[in-house]
């Protein structure tokens, strides 16, 4: 099962995301464990994280997460896809930076 972690700036914001996508997931047949956390949290997931997605709004955060991530994929969600809360784009750009076929 592949892990998906969303960070923003409290982990707050993002947790309407979260369910957007765990509801594309489901009509997709992906089976995936999605969880919303704050910056503080970030070096504590990244071990156990298959692909990081970043909140539009700490985008400048990127460097010090890929950092951090190493190998794991990161990347900023598209301000418009988060703003429309347009949960099958963001799973589905989450199964493209983890190499999934959807």
């Amino acid at each position: 099962m592949k892990h998906i972690y969303l960070i923003c700036a409290a982990g707050l914001s993002t947790s309407m995301m979260v369910e957007k996508m765990k509801e594309a997931a489901r009509k997709q047949g992906f089976e995936c464990e999605i969880q919303a956390v704050g910056i503080p949290m970030a070096e504590s997931i990244v071990s156990g994280a298959d692909c990081i997605l970043l909140g539009p709004q700490i985008r400048f955060e990127k460097e010090m997460i890929c950092e951090l991530a190493g190998e794991t994929p990161v990347d900023v969600i598209d301000m418009r896809d988060y703003g429309r809360m347009n949960g099958e784009a963001v799973i589905q750009k989450a199964r493209a930076l983890m190499g999934e076929t959807v």
